[in-house]
């Protein structure tokens, strides 16, 4: 899972998923709010699930996406 949430803001922020770490903040990724909705809506189509508004306002880096999305996910 944690591989394809990467390969999601990968594409987004035209980073090599190489070089992203899971606790790499979003001020350091330099990712504004939309690109953040646009990697939301991704996770969301991929896993089908929803992840609230107020669960997005919390999210501060990439741990954070994850942790989330796999409260989710019903494997």
């Amino acid at each position: 899972m944690l591989d394809k949430i990467l390969g999601i803001i990968s594409i987004h922020l035209s980073i090599p998923v190489e070089e992203l770490r899971e606790e790499m903040t979003f001020v350091e990724l330099g990712m504004d709010s939309l690109t953040l909705m646009k990697i939301i809506m991704g996770i969301e189509n991929i896993f089908d699930i929803h992840i609230e508004d107020e669960e997005i306002v919390e999210l501060r880096d990439i741990t954070d996406i994850f942790e989330v999305s796999a409260k989710k996910v019903s494997f």
